[in-house]
């Protein structure tokens, strides 16, 4: 079963949905302020009032303000040199000669990994005696899932990742807007941000934080963005349009192509295993077994997109897989790659690549204690881990999901870009580790990627993770420790 946090963001995001008025912006500026390198940032209200709805009290306070990037794109390079390495942030200015210029910013100025830049902008709620009721500051993620067109004479499409968000063993992030775009910073700080605001009317004011117009040198006149509010009751029904990833056009049929006995080396994926995450222990109700679950990750890295895709003969139950290798975009050969079969189990209905990944716990001597019964996998991007790598793909063609087909497929492509990785959460029975009688004491979970080798790929040195945990507890009550991987601890 893969969960994802994409997911929950697409389906928060489609309840919350706003139709956002079309942005008029006569006078903008072509370029930075004078003496500022780097894009000129303005908060833009879409519209000058608004109609939120209240769910039992709650308020999700999206106004509709956004900042927009004028003159040139506003970019960002989140990076670890290593997992011993801290996080570091730089600004990478586009010029207009063409070049870049990178620019250290700050770690101060980071949310975290995932959140964007911290602390970026003060929503000020006054109501209709013009009393201060409410603040919040929020962070600012540039990536988001809509960011859209400021004027008819920006850029017809934006390049960014659609989200800030990743992996907590992740080395590279880029993030960004687009020359000419906009991002509303309220759209990916849906979850978990709710405020209590009573049935009324209110003026909202949105005002970057000093921290930051100094930073990229913002007037206080595009510095700050009202918007008159009036709050109403939940409403029977929503029309909020859902927002989902651009892309995802149908596939085609792969050409013919040869088959390779040597596949080179510079069209080689290279698949790595990162260390198990999200792990805990549960005891389903009328049941007597103790189960740890866990999350696990296999992305790809190396010189080339993973890209395996199944073909049905003679109603055959299974598909026979091919690994397929490109260059410069471009189908060059295959080798066959073992089998595909159909998993019909709720929470799946579509094909699974049947070698992709094994997890087994293992003892303090590291032999085998538990298997998890976790098998097939449909391969999709759900988690950028290094988007700065010189081939790494930020936008996938979908993101996710994937497209594993159904009972009647003939063909099923399954693809994982470089720099992506496919997360899992093995919170299943039979999938995650059945502890019941696991003794007490200290354990190994192991992700294994390319477990028969049936892939080509760079190296198989990273195919192997190992993760530390520490069983204890009382049957029913079992309990687990789980150092921190160095000094990296994802596990609240």
């Amino acid at each position: 079963m893969r969960t994802t946090r994409w997911n929950q963001q697409r389906c928060a995001l489609a309840v919350a949905g706003l139709a956002v008025a079309a942005l008029a912006a006569p006078g903008l500026p072509a370029a930075s302020a004078a003496g500022a390198p780097g894009p000129a940032l303005r908060l833009i209200a879409a519209q000058r009032s608004i109609t939120l709805n209240s769910f039992s009290g709650k308020v999700y306070l999206d106004t509709g303000i956004w900042v927009a990037a004028l003159g040139s794109p506003l970019q960002f390079d989140v990076r670890r040199a290593g997992y011993t390495k801290p996080i570091t942030i730089a600004q990478i200015i586009h010029l207009r000669s063409g070049g870049t210029v990178r620019r250290p910013l700050p770690a101060s100025v980071l949310d975290g990994w995932n959140a964007g830049l911290a602390r970026f902008l003060t929503l000020t709620v006054r109501n209709t005696a013009g009393k201060v009721v409410l603040t919040q500051t929020i962070p600012f993620c540039p990536n988001t899932y809509d960011p859209e067109r400021v004027s008819p004479g920006s850029p017809r499409t934006s390049p960014y990742p659609s989200q800030c968000f990743t992996n907590p063993f992740a080395l590279g992030m880029a993030w960004g807007v687009q020359r000419g775009w906009a991002t509303n910073p309220a759209e990916s700080n849906f979850l978990g941000r709710s405020v209590k605001l009573p049935v009324g009317k209110y003026q909202v004011t949105g005002t970057i934080t000093p921290v930051y117009t100094k930073l990229f040198h913002i007037p206080a006149r595009d510095a700050t963005a009202t918007v008159k509010v009036t709050v109403v009751k939940e409403r029977c029904c929503l029309h909020g349009r859902p927002r989902a990833p651009r892309g995802g056009a149908p596939q085609q049929p792969a050409p013919v192509v040869r088959t390779l006995a040597n596949p080179p080396p510079s069209a080689l994926p290279d698949l790595v295993a990162l260390p198990a995450w999200l792990i805990r222990v549960s005891h389903p109700r009328r049941q007597t077994h103790d189960f740890l679950n866990f999350g696990a990750t296999v992305w790809v890295g190396g010189n080339g997109p993973l890209d395996v895709e199944g073909f049905r003969s003679q109603g055959s139950l299974v598909m026979k897989a091919y690994q397929y290798f490109l260059r410069d975009g471009k189908v060059i050969g295959r080798v066959r790659a073992g089998t595909m079969g159909f998993d019909s189990q709720q929470g799946h209905n579509h094909w699974h690549f049947e070698h992709f990944a094994r997890y087994a716990l293992l003892d303090s001597a590291k032999s085998l204690a538990v298997r998890s019964h976790k098998q097939g996998f449909c391969i999709a991007p759900t988690d950028p881990v290094d988007l700065l790598l010189r081939h790494a793909s930020w936008q996938p063609p979908f993101f996710g999901g994937g497209a594993c087909g159904s009972p009647t497929a003939l063909w099923v492509a399954e693809k994982m870009p470089i720099g992506w990785g496919d997360t899992y959460i093995q919170s299943v029975a039979g999938q995650n580790f059945d502890i019941t009688s696991v003794p007490n004491g200290t354990y190994y979970i192991q992700v294994t990627a390319n477990p028969g080798k049936v892939l080509h790929e760079t190296t198989a040195r990273n195919d192997i993770s190992l993760r530390k945990v520490i069983l204890g507890g009382t049957p029913g009550h079992r309990t687990v420790k789980v150092p921190a991987w160095h000094g990296i601890d994802p596990e609240p």
